[in-house]
């Protein structure tokens, strides 16, 4: 008798464990909902158990606040707190790296086979959440969260970054060049691409001497570099020069996770166009078109301008949600500019040779990003913190 009072005893104690983890993972899940708007944008990774009588939280999140605002939904439960502030220990005095190759390439987990997931150009600042193995999980500065191999970025101190940052840096607009060991451009080191940023040494008639963030120099052709400081300072957007800087890039392939003008996807082209104006704006293009002005197209696209973002995906229906899976820069009304298989231009007129049929039939909105710089998603290079 004993011993079934004990069985059932245990039963009901294992039964009620059970029920308070899985009530304690609905609040976890439901505060997730509500507070996290985006995994891509905020590391946020907790989960629950009942141990001991207790619930314990164990995982790792970006942002106290968060945090904070967890453990309070958990003010009737007696809570052991196991969650990891980032960045972590792993980081130690150098919770800041700057890109020390042309363009990084960032995956979704620490290792090589994994999915690509954006990139960062030479000398982008970003910050180090934590260290695993040869891998860091980064934040680039437009919040995207992702791993980075220890080849590519170059950590720092916050001291050693405020020193880069008060050198005399300088910021490359032509496509592509390399660095040489020798001013007779002789032995090459190293390439850069557009947007990539170095410290300037010297600057001659034929040359110009350069340092990497790691200490390394080389030299290049003056030809399509500019002071940094200036271009952060004078940058901006008008639809002239938008469109002429995304017709540049006409022909470029496509790549998935791509954001340097030698290859890019479709987030990446627009990324890429803008950030040559002063302008970082989101990742994805299910992250930037949350951002900017939105603009009735008309009923022939007629209220269209040069420099809107135009998006494209699975419209909202009875069954599935709306689903953003593509964007391009619009040339004006019906025409427009996008990186699908290579960056080309198509349209929206059907009686144009370039009409895509596709695109029309899977079109959702318009985004007007001139005139909306400076809000959320839409930051002046100049006015971030890193820079």
């Amino acid at each position: 008798m004993k011993q079934l009072i004990f069985f059932l005893l245990l039963i009901l104690a294992v039964s009620c464990a059970e029920n308070r983890s899985k009530e304690a993972q609905s609040i976890i899940l439901q505060f997730e909902h509500t507070n996290v708007p985006d995994k891509r944008e905020t590391f946020f990774d907790v989960k629950a158990a009942f141990q001991n009588g207790m619930v314990v939280l164990q995982g790792e999140t970006d942002n106290e606040n968060l945090k904070n605002e967890l453990l309070n939904q958990f003010q009737s439960f007696e809570v052991a707190d196991k969650i990891s502030l980032l960045p972590d220990s792993t980081v130690g005095d150098h919770p800041f790296a700057l890109v020390n190759v042309s363009a990084a390439n960032f995956r979704a987990v620490p290792r090589y086979s994994s999915e690509l997931v954006t990139q960062a150009l030479l000398g982008t600042p970003v910050k180090i959440l934590k260290k695993q193995g040869g891998w860091h999980l980064v934040q680039t500065p437009d919040r995207y969260i992702s791993w980075a191999p220890s080849g590519g970025i170059f950590p720092v101190t916050e001291t050693e970054l405020q020193n880069w940052r008060q050198t005399e840096l300088i910021f490359y607009t032509g496509s592509f060049a390399e660095i040489f060991e020798t001013e007779k451009m002789e032995n090459p080191v190293a390439d850069v691409t557009m947007g990539g940023i170095l410290e300037l040494v010297e600057r001659h008639l034929n040359y110009i001497k350069v340092r990497f963030p790691d200490g390394r120099e080389g030299f290049t052709n003056p030809q399509n570099w500019v002071s940094f400081s200036e271009f952060r300072e004078t940058a901006r957007p008008n639809s002239g020069s938008v469109i002429k800087i995304a017709q540049k890039l006409k022909g470029r392939p496509y790549l998935w996770g791509g954001t340097s003008a030698l290859a890019m996807d479709c987030s990446g082209f627009t990324k890429m166009v803008y950030f040559m104006h002063g302008i970082i704006l989101a990742r994805d293009a299910s992250l930037q078109v949350r951002h900017g002005q939105p603009e009735n197209p008309g009923s022939s696209f007629e209220n269209v301008e040069p420099g809107d973002l135009l998006f494209f995906g699975r419209k909202a229906d009875e069954e599935k949600p709306e689903r953003i899976t593509h964007v391009a820069i619009s040339l004006g009304k019906t025409e427009y500019i996008h990186a699908a298989g290579k960056v080309e231009e198509n349209s929206f007129d059907p009686q144009s040779e370039i009409y895509s049929e596709y695109r029309m039939n899977s079109f959702i909105r318009v985004k007007r990003i001139i005139g909306s710089e400076g809000t959320e998603g839409i930051q002046w290079v100049k006015e971030h913190p890193w820079y």
